[in-house]
């Protein structure tokens, strides 16, 4: 069962992700600012980590999802549970540093800046977790493109929809679909450049937060 946050828990969790989508307009500016890549930019920056429909993804995760997962296509299933994979890491890891925000005495209605939250980010740890969710953001991040490439995806993208309309689990599916259609209009050689960035600069916040990490697997 997901876990009831206080009001002022749920303040600080807005606060989190705001700062963090705020950070990825600053190392992705330019892409926010390119008509071909502004909506693979805005998905994987803005509505993955949105908290907007997260509490009925959970529940659709915990509930109804395990009841009919079967009856979707391997490949949907894949892209759904990756999906409910990313969406758990990031709660848990962003509820805790809303948690670590209020012990450091933050009170709702503060802004933050990017200063504090790299220092709640590395005082709070987890390591090896940040480590699992950007593994599942850039492995997320090239599998939607190679789906929304694939000749085939334009035919199946809609049944698949109609099918997760059917089971009651759409919500899920929904995220899937706007990762399809943020990734197809972006062309490969964009689509690498992009991705080099994403990689490199994610592995550096990462790395300079937690050096012990360099060099493992």
């Amino acid at each position: 069962m997901k876990e009831i946050l206080t009001t002022e828990e749920t303040l600080a969790h807005v606060e989190v992700v705001r700062v963090q989508v705020e950070r990825f307009h600053e190392f992705y500016s330019s892409y926010f600012n390119q008509e071909e890549t502004i909506g693979m930019a805005r998905y994987f920056f803005e509505t993955v980590y949105n908290l907007d429909g997260r509490e009925e993804l959970e529940e659709l995760a915990l509930t109804t999802y395990s009841k009919v997962k079967h009856m979707l296509k391997e490949t949907t299933r894949e892209n759904v549970e990756r999906l409910i994979d990313l969406n758990h890491i990031t709660d848990e890891l962003d509820i805790k540093l809303a948690r670590l925000l209020l012990s450091n005495g933050w009170k709702p209605g503060k802004v933050i800046s990017q200063s504090e939250y790299k220092v709640c980010y590395k005082a709070l740890g987890e390591a090896r977790l940040r480590k699992k969710q950007l593994e599942v953001v850039l492995f997320n991040l090239r599998k939607f493109f190679e789906l929304a490439h694939k000749p085939i995806s334009g035919y199946i993208i809609k049944p698949a929809a109609m099918m997760s309309k059917m089971l009651g689990v759409y919500p899920l599916f929904e995220k899937i679909e706007q990762g399809y259609y943020a990734t197809l209009p972006v062309k490969k050689d964009t689509f690498e450049a992009f991705f080099k960035v994403v990689e490199e600069r994610e592995w550096d916040f990462l790395y300079d937060s937690f050096p012990e990490l360099k060099g493992k697997s």
